[in-house]
């Protein structure tokens, strides 16, 4: 049997004989219906994401800590940011874009967990910012 994509199977179904209005809408809502398996990320954004729409974070530079580059100590070429991944990544989006060569971001905190080596409840459960 050959693969048929789904608009052309749609097409297909819509133009069969000898299926009613009712089993044809039966057999359209099946196929339209996608089981998703693996990592699924829910359709509906959270708090944080709306609250970025409208509040944009913003880096602050802290001069004392700037990693500068060898060869031209005045023009620093890496930048570390301590915050949230999201409000980082959604900043670096506008502040940065197509100007970033690699990411690296530390594994999670602020989970709560006791099974860490360091303190990991850093911001309240109930801080709308709270993301991780």
């Amino acid at each position: 049997m050959t693969k048929i994509n789904k608009p052309e199977l749609i097409k297909k179904i819509k133009e069969i004989e000898g299926l009613t209005k009712e089993e044809k809408t039966q057999l359209l809502e099946l196929i339209n219906h996608n089981k998703r398996y693996g990592l699924v990320w829910e359709d509906k954004p959270e708090d944080v994401e709306e609250i970025l729409n409208e509040k944009l974070p913003v880096l602050s530079e802290v001069k004392e800590k700037a990693i500068l580059n060898g060869d031209s100590p005045e023009k620093p070429n890496h930048i570390l940011i301590e915050g949230d991944n999201l409000h980082v990544l959604t900043t670096l989006c506008f502040t940065h874009e197509g100007k970033i060569d690699v990411i690296y971001i530390d594994p999670p905190y602020n989970t709560g967990s006791k099974d860490f080596k360091y303190n990991d409840s850093f911001v309240d459960k109930e801080d709308s910012y709270r993301h991780s």
